[in-house]
């Protein structure tokens, strides 16, 4: 070592050291938390996409049943008072009855899509699991002027002055109601919370809006069309 040099001394080394293993363990923990997030936005847009596709699934497939409701009880026998499970209800072209479900287990967290035969207790028969959700709730079903009660779960702003009258049409399997009622579903899963208005295939399709004018608006007088007339081609010269 060279005159006017010196080494690090043993506590110089060792402040060296901690101030290192401190700012390691800090880099670690913003990298933990860092994947940490990364993990949760990914679980998020994951669960986004899974509840986007079974409400259309859903829709679609209330478009296409003549009945869409939340049964007295599931397809294992179980009290449905707290709306698990969805069932919906049509007819083939031989007018035969099938219906198709949809349970949910709190426990698992699985939707499982089940067949059934209407009135049949007992009948249904497990298919695929459709995904895993945090919770899955259909509402009773609800008479159109719902739409405009703002503390029902069916609620739209844009029906808030609405005037619709229940439609109801009774099946004789399985003690199934069409017509214009409603039912909602909530689903949450991964920090996501969407709902969905239902409506089954024998529901209107269209309203009417009445535009009251104050004051009424004069007729529009609308001119009388003139009738054609044929006139003959003019004959070449030779």
């Amino acid at each position: 070592m060279r005159d006017g040099q010196r080494g690090f001394t043993l506590v110089e080394l060792l402040i060296g050291a901690a101030v290192a293993a401190v700012v390691s363990y800090g880099l670690v923990v913003l990298a933990g938390r860092l994947a940490a997030s990364n993990a949760h936005l990914q679980s998020r847009l994951i669960a986004a996409a899974a509840t986007e596709r079974l409400l259309e699934r859903l829709s679609a497939e209330a478009a296409s049943a003549w009945s869409v409701y939340r049964p007295d009880a599931d397809q294992l026998g179980v009290s449905n008072a707290d709306g698990h499970e969805l069932d919906f209800y049509a007819q083939d072209g031989s007018h035969r009855p099938y219906g198709w479900a949809y349970r949910f287990d709190a426990a698992s967290g699985t939707l499982t899509r089940y067949s059934f035969e209407p009135g049949v207790a007992g009948s249904g028969v497990a298919g695929e699991i459709v995904g895993t959700f945090s919770a899955f709730t259909a509402s009773d079903a609800l008479p159109p002027a719902q739409l405009g009660n703002p503390a029902s779960p069916v609620y739209d702003p844009l029906f808030a002055n609405a005037n619709a009258t229940a439609v109801s049409i009774p099946y004789a399997a399985g003690g199934t109601y069409g017509g214009n009622a409603l039912v909602g579903v909530h689903v949450t899963a991964a920090g996501v919370d969407r709902s969905e208005i239902l409506a089954s295939a024998t529901a209107p399709t269209a309203f009417t809006v009445v535009v009251t004018y104050t004051p009424s608006p004069a007729p529009v007088a609308t001119a009388t069309p003139i009738a054609a007339t044929m006139v003959p081609a003019s004959t070449p010269t030779p």
